[in-house]
C-alpha cells in the first residue's frame, strides 16, 4: 500500500513559464504535420516513434507547449491529407508520460465525446503529466468529419451553443466534490461527479474567430488560437489581437493570451532553404488537397470568405494550414 502519491506535482508552463514568447510544437500527430506536400519525406500520421522523438526534443528545448491536431477523417487530394492520424487523448496520455516539463494538450471535437467521458480522461492525461495537461477545444467544422458521428453538422453558432454546455459540464467534474445536474439544450444530467480530480486546472484553448467564436474564447478560454486574416500589415494584425484581449476584458473582466502562427524551414543556406521551399510545396505539393481544404474553411469556419481562404491558399502546401503570421527561412543563424 501506498499511503501518498510517489510523484510531484508539477506548474504548467503555459502559467509558470517566465518567457515572454512561448514556443509551442503543433500537428506532428498526423499525415504531413501542417504541409500539404506529396513530399515523399513528409510526417506520417502513423509514426508513433517519429512524434515521441519530436516531442522530447521540444521538451529538452524548454518549448512550453506541445499540441497534436484533432482529424477524423482526410481532405483527400493525392495523399487524403489528415487521413491518417492519431487519436489525441491517448495520443497525449503517451507523450504526457514520457516528457517531463512541456505543457502536452489534447485536441478534442466536442460534438465526438460525452463531457464526462472526456473530462475524466483529461484529468488521467493530467496526473500521468504531473498537471501539465491543456485542452483545444474545437467545436467540428468539417461536415465530411461530423458527418460520421452524428449524420449532419450543427449550424455554426449552435455549435459553440453546444460547446458552453459540453464546458460547464466539463468545469464541474473537474470541479465539484459532490454530485451535480445539469439540464440543457443538448445535455441532461443527473447525479454526475468524477473522482480524481485534476492537479492543475487545465489550460483552455480555441481558435474561434468568428463573432460567436470570439465570444466563446473571451470567456470561456485561457488562450485564443488566432487565425490571422490580414496579411498586408501589422497594424491589421494587431488590431485584430487587440479584438480579443479587449472582449475578454471589457465583458467578461478576464485577461486572455493570444497564439498565433508561423512555419519555418531550416537548411544550412538561405539558398538550400529556398530551394527546398520551392520543392515541397510547389513541385510537389498537394494542390488538390489545398483547394479542398480552403474551401472548406471558406464554407464552415464563418472566420473566412470564400474570397479570403482563396488568398491563404498559397500557404497551405507551405506548412500554414490557414494561419499564417509569417514564414521563417534559412540558415539557423538567420531564423533564430
Amino acid at each position: 500500500m501506498r499511503a501518498e502519491k510517489s510523484y510531484p506535482i508539477k506548474t504548467n508552463p503555459m502559467r509558470s513559464s517566465p518567457n515572454k514568447i512561448q514556443l509551442g510544437v503543433f500537428s506532428t500527430n498526423t499525415e504531413g504535420g501542417c504541409t500539404v506536400t506529396n513530399a515523399p519525406e513528409r510526417l506520417r500520421g502513423d509514426d508513433w516513434a517519429g512524434n515521441l522523438e519530436i516531442a522530447r526534443i521540444a521538451d529538452d528545448a524548454g518549448f512550453e507547449a506541445f499540441i497534436p491536431v484533432g482529424r477524423w477523417k482526410g481532405f483527400g487530394g493525392t495523399n487524403n491529407t489528415g487521413g491518417v492520424c492519431f487519436e489525441t487523448y491517448t495520443w497525449a496520455a503517451g507523450i504526457a508520460a514520457l516528457t517531463s516539463q512541456i505543457a502536452v494538450f489534447t485536441t478534442s471535437h466536442l460534438p465526438t465525446v460525452h463531457p464526462l467521458f472526456a473530462a475524466k480522461q483529461a484529468v488521467t492525461i493530467d496526473h500521468i503529466s504531473g498537471g501539465r495537461f491543456g485542452l483545444n477545444i474545437l467545436c467540428g467544422w468539417y461536415g465530411a468529419e461530423m458527418r460520421m458521428f452524428s449524420g449532419h453538422m450543427m449550424e455554426h453558432d449552435k455549435r459553440y451553443d453546444y460547446a458552453e454546455e459540453w464546458l460547464h459540464i466539463a468545469k464541474n467534474a473537474w470541479e465539484q466534490q459532490t454530485p451535480f445536474d445539469f439540464k440543457g439544450e443538448y445535455f441532461n444530467i443527473c447525479g454526475a461527479i468524477s473522482q480524481p480530480q485534476p492537479l492543475n486546472k487545465p489550460y483552455l484553448i480555441n481558435a474561434g474567430g468568428s463573432p460567436r467564436g470570439k465570444l466563446f474564447c473571451a470567456e470561456h478560454c485561457d488562450a485564443a488560437f488566432l487565425i490571422v486574416k490580414h496579411l498586408d500589415g501589422e497594424q491589421a494584425v494587431r488590431e485584430q489581437i487587440a479584438s480579443y484581449k479587449d472582449l475578454a476584458k471589457q465583458k467578461f473582466g478576464r485577461d486572455i493570451k493570444i497564439w498565433c502562427y508561423g512555419y519555418v524551414v531550416q537548411k544550412d543556406t538561405q539558398e538550400e532553404a529556398d530551394a527546398y521551399l520551392d520543392y515541397y510545396a510547389n513541385q510537389v505539393g498537394d494542390d488538390e488537397g489545398c483547394d479542398i481544404i480552403t474551401g472548406e474553411l471558406g464554407i464552415q469556419t464563418g472566420i473566412f470568405t470564400p474570397e479570403d481562404a482563396v488568398r491563404f491558399r498559397f500557404h497551405f502546401s507551405r506548412g500554414a494550414t490557414g494561419r499564417h503570421t509569417r514564414e521563417d527561412r534559412g540558415a539557423v543563424q538567420e531564423v533564430f
